[in-house]
């Protein structure tokens, strides 16, 4: 569920979770990782967290959708009063703009930028952490993010995927990237219902559902949001599809519904350009009664 930056958004690949954050960042104010990260989520012994890992699914917040836009504002968005709460602006070390964004199940937003790194943004008051991500491997220099479960059950845990130079999962603790297979989307960005992972095309407005062990197309779906150039984002919230797409000052929001295959523009101008999205899979999965 992730989006492209304003400027690159005709060239480049565009975004949307994690497995836990108890390892991987670094300490140093400048924006580029160490040779051996270090962090102060883990004792340097090895033993427990100096700081226990907050739960899943902790509170409301993590189950509704965060948006970035172009002046770097990070906003949670409330699909069922379609109303944007500021939460802060985002400080991460370094002169780049968003490029794409997923959410995990403990509240944190993995943010990718246009230098190609990768910062931990917390979903309750925008601060971030640089990570230990290593721009480039796999020839993936952009991609679009998401998250989805590994199976119908949460306990069996999620994974974060990203599309770009193809499907690959990256791993949070590690930060390493591990390739799945070739991608027939384009410029896509990701979101996920439950365990199912889905990538959305700006170019053509199509969502497609892919295997997620291989990247392979296994259906597809029409929607009325197409946008050649610009920013765009996906998520997912209540058995609904959330798409922005915009230009210049401003993104739509459209809704589409894989059920009744309708589009529905519910916010034709949010008076801000989103560049990045994501919805954890804490978010629900059906339209709430």
């Amino acid at each position: 569920m992730l989006c492209v930056a304003l400027g690159l958004a005709s060239a480049l690949p565009g975004c949307a979770g994690g497995e836990g954050r108890a390892r991987g960042f670094v300490e140093s104010d400048d924006a580029g990782p160490p040779s051996e990260p270090t962090t102060s989520f883990e004792d340097k012994d090895g033993g427990a967290p100096l700081i226990p890992e907050p739960p899943e699914c902790a509170d409301e917040a993590a189950q509704q959708i965060y948006v970035v836009a172009t002046d770097k504002g990070f906003y949670r968005f409330y699909p069922e009063k379609l109303s944007f709460e500021r939460v802060g602006t985002l400080g991460c070390p370094t002169t780049a703009g968003t490029f794409s964004m997923a959410i995990d199940r403990r509240g944190t937003a993995w943010v990718e930028y246009t230098d190609g790194r990768i910062y931990a943004v917390d979903t309750h008051d925008a601060t971030c952490k640089p990570t230990a991500f290593k721009p480039g491997q796999t020839g993936f220099d952009y991609f679009g993010m998401g998250v989805a479960l590994n199976s119908d059950a949460p306990k069996d845990g999620e994974k974060l995927y990203v599309a770009g130079n193809g499907l690959a999962t990256l791993d949070t603790k590690s930060f390493e990237l591990t390739f799945l297979g070739s991608l027939t989307t384009g410029r896509s960005e990701l979101t996920a219902i439950g365990s199912q992972l889905f990538a959305f095309s700006v170019d053509s407005g199509v969502v497609t559902r892919l295997n997620k062990a291989t990247g392979a197309s296994e259906a597809t779906h029409r929607t009325s949001a197409v946008e050649d150039l610009g920013g765009f984002a996906f998520a997912h919230w209540g058995g609904q599809f959330w798409l922005f797409t915009g230009r210049g000052s401003s993104s739509k929001v459209t809704t589409y519904s894989p059920t009744t295959d309708q589009s529905t523009v519910v916010i034709p101008s949010t008076g801000m350009l989103i560049v990045g999205a994501g919805s954890s899979t804490c978010a629900p999965l059906t339209p709430p009664k």
